[in-house]
């Protein structure tokens, strides 16, 4: 229970503190300089700090009620904040808080460098979040499931440069998940000699150019959801390209290796396994089609070879936000 003395405590601490208009949080305002969102909260914390020591000073204060202060979680959340402020740049500053609002935005939808960690993968430094990557974009709408967000009908994933010192390719994947367990049997299937093919393309050894962010539909439009016009299924790759031209241009295709990632990761993370159907990624093979990836189920991830014509039911198409 906390005393009538501690709350009073708590008030005092608080006093003096610089307030922002109610609802007000111009750190985590973009559209201002780093010096600026930098500032706004230096000045916060600066205050609460002040307030805190002010409170543990005051006249008659007894030690109980200093060390109360002393484990107060707020007290040392604040303390702990000024301290790492002190020691960091403007951009640092920006980029961290920028990352703990989408963490909580997205929660489980968040798969950084943190969640390769758990794998004992160490994909090396993290770059900034894309601009693009706001509040407002993740409280949106989704254009792809009506009636959701797109922070939960959407991952954002870091599709590393390197892994572990290597140059990352879907390759690369392959080799990692052979030595982690998932929810299924495997991750990635190769029970059979054709659903191995993959392997030997030229874009599966391709390695990734950069460390990058994609924010990437956890599934394609469901026909049973949204109009004949706005989905993909049980069309051809024109068929396809024609809807992605018309009603979701603020995506983009995908590579094979970005989907093969996003849904892996996830399971590992998870033990979930998305993509029970197929999506076409961009890259092209030698039958005028494209690569697919999907049937993600307990014998693993299946990469196969599209011929690129209609009447596939359960093909859709890889799009991520640009």
């Amino acid at each position: 229970m906390v005393s009538a003395k501690t709350t009073h405590t708590k008030q005092e601490m608080a006093q003096g503190a610089p307030k922002a208009p109610e609802g007000s949080r111009p750190w985590e305002d973009r559209t201002l300089s780093p010096t600026e969102r930098y500032q706004s909260y230096y000045d916060v914390a600066r205050g609460k700090c002040e307030a805190i020591r002010d409170a543990g000073n005051r006249p008659g204060i007894t030690a109980a009620e200093r060390y109360q202060i002393s484990q107060d979680p707020e007290a040392n959340h604040w303390v702990n904040e000024f301290r790492q402020l002190k020691g960091e740049s403007a951009e640092q500053f920006c980029r961290r808080i920028d990352e703990r609002l989408v963490r909580e935005l997205l929660g489980k939808n968040y798969l950084g460098a943190e969640a390769w960690a758990a794998q004992r993968i160490d994909v090396g430094a993290a770059p900034p979040f894309p601009a693009s990557i706001t509040e407002a974009l993740l409280n949106s709408d989704c254009p792809l499931h009506p009636g959701e967000k797109i922070k939960d009908t959407h991952l954002l994933v870091l599709i590393p440069k390197t892994v572990n010192g290597e140059p990352y390719s879907a390759l690369k994947l392959d080799e990692l998940c052979a030595t982690r367990k998932g929810s299924g049997d495997k991750l990635i299937f190769d029970g059979a000699a054709w659903a191995t093919t993959w392997k030997g393309h030229d874009w599966a050894n391709l390695p990734q150019s950069q460390s990058e962010w994609v924010l990437i539909p956890k599934s394609d439009p469901d026909p049973k959801k949204v109009p004949e016009g706005k989905h993909f299924r049980s069309k051809d790759i024109a068929a396809q390209q024609k809807v992605h031209d018309e009603y979701y241009k603020e995506y983009r295709e995908v590579k094979a290796v970005e989907v093969m990632t996003a849904v892996v990761l996830y399971d590992l993370t998870h033990k979930e396994r998305l993509l029970p159907d197929y999506l076409r990624c961009e890259e092209p093979n030698a039958f005028g089609g494209r690569v697919c990836v999907g049937g993600f189920n307990a014998s693993g991830l299946w990469v196969l070879v599209d011929d690129g014509a209609d009447g596939h039911g359960n093909v859709g198409r890889a799009l991520a936000r640009k």
